[in-house]
């Protein structure tokens, strides 16, 4: 049982050193310049090493969510055209102190939360962090358009 507990303890400090590396710059890892990076995008998003939702880090959520210009957030579902379940916004976005240290994203979901982010990339992943904790993992797709599962990191 000793060397059960020791294993875990080792691998957890493995996971959590990992999420930390991801959320601060240095080692590959740089802060986004968030505006000029995310507008225009789709965000293929998936729970991070710290995601605080049901299932953690394996909850199988999966998030399609379009930055459009003037902060609309649109969840892009199957797409505009598909009659059952048709791209909708869901909230709005927004950036504040884009250029310096401190940049965040917020999203604020209409009827819902908001959550406000420090954005870094990792060749090209980008990790949405809230202090050294990783929440959410995401790749960017150029235009208004959906993800494949390959989109996912």
């Amino acid at each position: 049982m000793k060397w059960v507990v020791v294993a875990y303890i080792a691998i957890s400090g493995m996971w959590a050193g990992q999420a930390l590396a991801q959320c601060s710059a240095g080692a590959g890892t740089t802060q986004v310049v968030l505006l000029s990076r995310l507008q225009g995008t789709t965000v293929c998003g998936r729970p991070g090493a710290n995601y605080p939702g049901p299932g953690g880090v394996g909850s199988p959520d999966r998030w399609q969510e379009q930055h459009l210009a003037g902060g609309q957030l649109w969840d892009y579902k199957k797409g505009p055209g598909d009659a059952v379940d048709p791209s909708k916004q869901m909230g709005t976005w927004s950036v504040a102190n884009d250029t310096s240290a401190s940049a965040t994203i917020t999203h604020s979901y209409t009827g819902g939360p908001s959550f406000t982010y420090t954005v870094f990339n990792t060749g090209g992943v980008l990790s949405f962090c809230v202090g050294p904790s990783e929440y959410v993992r995401a790749r960017v797709k150029s235009g208004a358009t959906s993800c494949a599962d390959t989109d996912f990191p």
